[in-house]
């Protein structure tokens, strides 16, 4: 019998909840060996240095009433401290990539490249007019930030394994169970609805290739029913909560019952704002389908605290043109060690921190929603890669590391502009 191997805990700090799960592996199996699910209060909403704060003891409170093995965690750089943009750039080669991203970098962040920590996704070649561009994803994020955050998980008695960034962890539930060289092909819109905004990443096999945030989230969705209602926030939230139990205990989903004048009153409170996301989730879309040449996304997967609302699930449907489904992202998991939601859900919420999870397990797994290969299809080939732009799949394109372990490592191709300021912050987490 093959060993059982434990890997480092995903911990998913948001900003209503808090989220661990840690994995083990037996050979081609995973399974989950403990979760933790814990909610944050309102006041945790003040600001990221507040949220950190409740949110330590929160983490010890569950690292002593669940079974997690070790302190060695994966997380993300919080969303407000990283910031992402979209370059188009002149085809260079790849040894010259970096000094054009860099040089771009100083015209659209807002901060100076030289006090921030530079990655960049290349994605490929793209149309523009008659000229041939580079299409490249910018990740940054200040050193100051970086170290206040992980002097924050110090003060938790948390070990840092590795630090990443929400699109590629979100992703990574999807590019470890590509095991098939036509799935490459495939392309894959995931959407993390979450509290304070949504974000679209889109892929094709395993590669990231576009990340867009929308500003509309659970929140706006909640204050359209307080002030419909005339309620506060809070009891907005717990409304709707109920709304969607029932909803999926039978009732429907887009049409709710003339009777019923509160289901009515927050659908309708609610339709324009979730309209309005479906309209930029829809802008996305286009703009893959333009830029990209190729195989276009057949569906659409939600994630994240919303994902399960009937009615923005009818809304995605009935505006997109793809169907829309929940992710389901731990279906090829044993799940029945996990006490802290029922396993027999779609646990959408949990795609975030089962991607952080992934980070330190080598290799891919078979899903069990995979499709047998017919042996009478015929073979599908990958194109060609684009001029200069190798394929950078497992380093950069697919991993996108801001930072890797406090020993100060930073994955494969991440580290050509990182070992100055790696060296600053081993110093840091040394002396805290």
């Amino acid at each position: 019998m093959k060993r059982l191997k434990y890997h480092p805990i995903g911990l998913d700090i948001g900003h209503d909840s808090v989220k661990m799960i840690q994995l083990e592996r037996c050979g081609d199996a995973l399974s989950v060996t403990a979760a933790a699910c814990a909610p944050l209060p309102a006041e945790a909403r003040v600001s990221p240095d507040t949220r950190l704060a409740i949110a330590t003891t929160i983490i010890r409170q569950m690292f002593r009433q669940h079974p997690f093995r070790g302190r060695r965690i994966v997380t993300t750089l919080p969303r407000e401290i990283v910031q992402i943009r979209n370059l188009r750039l002149p085809m260079v080669p790849l040894d010259t990539l970096e000094a054009a991203v860099r040089a771009e970098a100083k015209n659209i962040l807002s901060f100076d490249p030289a006090e921030a920590q530079l990655e960049f996704l290349p994605v490929g070649e793209v149309r523009q007019g008659t000229e041939s561009r580079q299409e490249v994803i910018l990740l940054a994020a200040r050193h100051q930030d970086i170290t206040a955050f992980i002097e924050t998980i110090g003060v938790a008695g948390l070990e840092l394994a590795a630090l990443d960034i929400e699109p590629c962890a979100m992703y990574r539930a999807i590019d470890r169970f590509i095991r098939r060289r036509d799935d490459e092909l495939e392309v894959h819109v995931l959407v993390d609805v979450g509290l304070q905004g949504s974000r679209v990443v889109i892929g094709r096999g395993r590669e990231v290739c576009f990340i867009k945030s929308i500003e509309i989230g659970g929140r706006h969705f909640q204050e359209a029913v307080s002030r419909s209602l005339g309620i506060t926030v809070e009891e907005s939230q717990s409304l709707r909560r109920r709304l969607c139990e029932t909803t999926e205990d039978g009732a429907t989903d887009s049409a709710p019952d003339e009777k019923d004048h509160v289901r009515r009153a927050a659908h309708d409170a609610t339709r324009g704002v979730m309209e309005d996301l479906a309209r930029e989730i829809s802008r996305c879309l286009r703009y893959f389908s333009v830029t990209f040449r190729g195989q276009r996304p057949t569906r659409l997967r939600l994630i994240g605290g919303e994902a399960t609302d009937p009615q923005l699930l009818a809304t995605l449907d009935k505006m997109l043109a793809i169907p829309a489904e929940v992710a389901k992202p731990l279906l090829s998991f044993d799940t029945s060690r996990m006490k802290s939601a029922d396993p027999t859900g779609p646990l959408a919420e949990w795609g975030l921190a089962v991607g952080l999870a992934l980070k330190c397990v080598q290799g891919t797994f078979g899903p069990r929603d995979g499709k047998p290969r017919d042996p009478q299809a015929p073979k599908l080939e990958l194109a060609p890669e684009t001029a200069g732009i190798p394929d950078l799949s497992g380093t950069l394109r697919s991993t996108a590391n801001i930072l890797q372990s406090t020993a100060g490592n930073v994955d494969g191709a991440a580290a050509r502009s990182a070992s100055a300021y790696r060296n600053q912050v081993v110093l840091e987490v040394n002396r805290a």
